[in-house]
């Protein structure tokens, strides 16, 4: 499958999307997530996702000894299978914001 589909809210068109237009960010999409799609005519020409979501940590390293808190983030794997860089004190089962810009960690969700 090439595709993904979205549907219009207002008119519940279905509209479908290259994976290719999405590349890494394709493993950010969920269910009901709202996203913006730009068009040249008829042609999808690009997908934007709302700047911050919320993602469930999967797994993570633990912290070396040793290791000053500022200067190191740990590699974490999150449950939609991106591999992205989290401060120390995030743990397994933990929920963050990442921002869909730069696949970066943004903050812990309480």
């Amino acid at each position: 499958e090439n595709s993904c589909f979205f549907m219009d809210p207002e008119s519940f068109e279905q509209i479908s999307i290259k994976k290719d237009l999405l590349g890494d960010k394709i493993q950010l999409l969920t269910e009901n997530l709202s996203v913006t799609i730009s068009f040249l005519e008829e042609n999808p020409l690009s997908v934007d996702l709302p700047t911050n979501i919320e993602c469930e940590i999967e797994s993570t390293e633990g912290v070396v000894k040793g290791q000053t808190a500022a200067s190191s983030y740990k590699p974490a794997k999150l449950k939609n299978g991106l591999d992205i860089m989290v401060p120390p004190f995030i743990e397994e089962g933990n929920k963050i914001i990442l921002d869909t810009r730069n696949l970066e960690y943004v903050k812990k969700v309480n």
